[in-house]
């Protein structure tokens, strides 16, 4: 399924390209609007990590109290190549953290009526989740008011850009120890079972695929130079980004495939409600996660980049 959804999307990127490039010719309206060409840029940001780990309702992650007290960034740099001036793409690498902690979930917990809420139920868990990101990333940019370079709205400085591409990327999983601050490697941990073998979850791979979709708003400050504001989502095929996906596991299962040392320290990682006096221990079998919704993560960056050919003039003045 995966593979068919990424052919697909590579035939769509071709097919848009094909279609840009055979329906326009240069011309002079094109040079000033937007040459055609190669550009690069750099990108910095913060992150958001979409998991099972943090709020479940996307207003509460971005207004709770405890939001800022711990922030995660990426940057990354990219190279641009504009086929016409509604038409780009773009090859991009990043590096960053994400973080989500159920931290985010205390405001909505403490009214609550009953421990049963959803609310509640994610605050008591006390999961906190790091992943540090490499990415690469290949996006087909579409400018919409630059379709026709004859229209005035084409003249704008100010564009909306549209993105959609396929990305692959590493990531490492990381926890803290029961109501500690120092966060660790958590995957060779296997805290829900995965890879201990039938009736657990299988192994999963630290390389993972994803689907960028981005919206930008881009200012033209300059003939080489410009300036965007751009949001991109990044829909992964995995659930372990956070490293909470499925159920809890039995604390023996640990001494039986993990060093002692291991063993306890995946014990303090796995359930730690009652460490903060939340609730009782889990059982074998409780949820911890749902594995049925894969992971997400997001960026909001400022961008930049500087236009190797420069536009015939500044554009701009001429109208």
């Amino acid at each position: 399924m995966r593979a068919r959804s990424i052919r697909n999307l590579f035939i769509l990127i071709i097919a848009a390209c094909s279609s840009a490039t055979s329906s326009y010719a240069q011309d002079a309206s094109r040079i000033f609007i937007e040459p055609d060409g190669w550009s690069i840029g750099t990108n910095i940001g913060l992150t958001d990590l979409w998991g099972d780990v943090g709020t479940k309702v996307f207003l509460d992650h971005y207004t709770n109290s405890k939001y800022f007290d711990k922030v995660a960034a990426m940057g990354g740099m990219f190279g641009r190549y504009t086929i016409h001036p509604c038409l780009g793409l773009k090859f991009g690498v990043n590096y960053g953290v994400l973080y989500a902690t159920d931290e985010w979930n205390y405001d909505k917990a403490q009214f609550a009526l009953t421990q049963g809420s959803d609310y509640y139920q994610r605050y008591a868990r006390q999961q906190r989740a790091r992943a540090t990101i490499f990415e690469g990333n290949f996006m087909v940019e579409f400018t919409p008011m630059r379709f026709n370079p004859e229209k005035n709205r084409a003249n704008k400085r100010g564009q909306l850009v549209l993105g959609l591409g396929i990305g692959y990327f590493h990531f490492t999983p990381q926890n803290t120890v029961a109501l500690g601050n120092k966060f660790i490697n958590i995957y060779d941990l296997h805290i829900e079972g995965d890879g201990f073998g039938p009736g657990f979850p299988p192994s999963y791979s630290l390389w993972q695929f994803c689907v960028p979709m981005s919206i930008t708003y881009r200012w033209d400050i300059g003939k080489h130079l410009n300036l965007g504001f751009e949001f991109m989502y990044r829909k992964t095929f995995t659930d372990y980004l956070d490293g909470v996906s499925g159920k809890y596991i039995d604390p023996a299962e640990y001494k039986k495939h993990l060093s002692a040392g291991e063993a306890a320290t995946a014990t303090l990682i796995q359930d730690k409600e009652y460490y903060k006096n939340l609730g009782q221990p889990n059982v074998a079998g409780n949820l911890r996660g749902n594995a049925g919704n894969k992971d997400a993560y997001s960026s909001i960056s400022v961008t930049l980049y500087y236009k190797l050919l420069a536009r015939e003039g500044k554009w701009w003045t001429r109208f």
